[in-house]
């Protein structure tokens, strides 16, 4: 079976090659116009981070660095059910589940 990209053969690849690859020159600026500034003048680009995506970034470096599985809620839930004391709190159940629901219509409104 035959490998090959259509158009090189293999060899060499550079500025002094001859092959459809070329050297990236580095140039300066177009400069926009309206200002008057010389072409040669630095220019400096602004970036504003809003305050929610700071909040993002914060939340998202949060859930990063905790564990994917509290070991220990786990162990305590195997050695419960092990035993046959692991009690379901249904009350508890629905009432995080309507929490949840309430949440997450908040944040669509939001």
């Amino acid at each position: 079976m035959a490998t090959g990209i259509k158009g090189l053969d293999g060899g060499s690849i550079g500025p002094d090659s001859g092959s459809p690859v070329e050297r990236v020159r580095v140039t300066s600026p177009v400069n926009s116009g309206g200002s008057g500034a010389s072409a040669n003048s630095a220019s400096t680009d602004n970036v504003h981070i809003t305050e929610s995506a700071k909040t993002l970034a914060s939340l998202s470096q949060a859930v990063n660095a905790s564990p994917d599985v509290d070991l220990n809620k786990v162990t305590a839930v195997q050695n419960a059910l092990s035993a046959g004391t692991y009690r379901i709190n249904p009350e508890s159940i629905a009432d995080r589940m309507v929490q949840l629901d309430q949440d997450l219509g908040a944040a669509q409104h939001s």
